[in-house]
């Protein structure tokens, strides 16, 4: 089974989606089996990055939107990209009439069922068993579709951007993983948060550096050493379907960043593994508490 790890956050703006391409593009690279599911329904940037505005085809695209409120599996929507490795669940965003699909109301509209939805289709789909990781881009909100992310996740992680650094927001944030864990999905790991969009002047960064490191002491909440740059070509990469890996070389600003961010991910997830290994052996008939 894969690993999969909602990428979340409130508030807006604060780079879930980059991260979400970088780190499963960067994952794909290394030979791991990745697919990215589009679960920002409202607006689909994810798909729009990756293989381009499926609601806007002549031909009509299934996503993920039509597999919730129509049926079917997972499976049926799952497409490959122009990356090697890497796999895309789309959110079409319209249905074949041309109406916003609004994945919000359907959830809530089903209840607990609704919750789990996301979950049950990612444990039913044989193409995601398949694969080594899964990331999973939310909308910026704490509303249920996020919930059912997390209900469906193994792993959380939230990127912060410093230039507009709200506490209260990223508090909140895990606030909520926490609480999904705690009453809902025992095997919910924070992995942590990071820095996706450093703050250019020094004071600021040093602020918010500071203030992030305390909360970090404060939750138990790990703090990314790796810190993601500002970089003007982030902007111009989704129009060319594009990453930082295709058009700059290693020394450049985000490139060398989001190569070290996945290897701190990695060794974030293993730390965690193997201390649960070792916690379940320890528990185990016929060992000392």
């Amino acid at each position: 089974m894969p690993r999969v790890i909602s990428i979340t956050g409130q508030k807006g703006g604060i780079g879930k989606t980059t991260s979400t391409i970088h780190i499963a593009s960067r994952l794909a690279d290394m030979g791991f089996k990745t697919c990215i599911i589009d679960f920002d329904t409202t607006q689909s940037n994810v798909t729009r990055s990756v293989i381009g505005p499926i609601w806007e085809s002549d031909e009509k695209v299934r996503g993920i939107c039509d597999v919730m409120a129509n049926g079917g599996s997972l499976d049926e929507v799952f497409y490959e990209t122009d990356r090697e490795n890497l796999y895309i669940i789309p959110s079409e965003k319209k249905d074949s009439r041309g109406a916003n699909y609004n994945i919000e109301a359907l959830l809530n509209q089903l209840g607990l069922e609704g919750f789990n939805l996301l979950k049950e289709l990612i444990d039913e789909s044989q193409k995601i068993g398949e694969c080594h990781f899964v990331l999973i881009d939310n909308a910026p909100s704490l509303g249920i579709t996020t919930v059912s992310s997390l209900l469906a996740a193994d792993y959380f992680l939230i990127p912060v951007q410093t230039s507009d650094l709200s506490m209260e927001s990223i508090g909140d944030t895990i606030t909520a993983g926490l609480k999904v864990k705690k009453l809902q999905n025992p095997y919910l790991e924070p992995l942590g948060f990071f820095i996706s969009s450093m703050d250019k002047r020094p004071k600021m960064a040093k602020k918010a550096i500071h203030e992030l490191t305390d909360l970090s002491e404060q939750t138990g909440i790990h703090f990314f050493e790796t810190i993601i740059p500002i970089s003007s070509k982030f902007a111009f990469l989704p129009r060319e379907r594009k990453t930082i890996f295709d058009v700059t070389k290693t020394s450049e600003r985000g490139h060398k960043e989001y190569l070290g961010l996945v290897d701190e991910v990695l060794e974030r997830i293993k730390m965690i593994e193997t201390h649960e290994s070792q916690s379940a052996t320890t528990r185990s008939p016929g060992k000392e508490a």
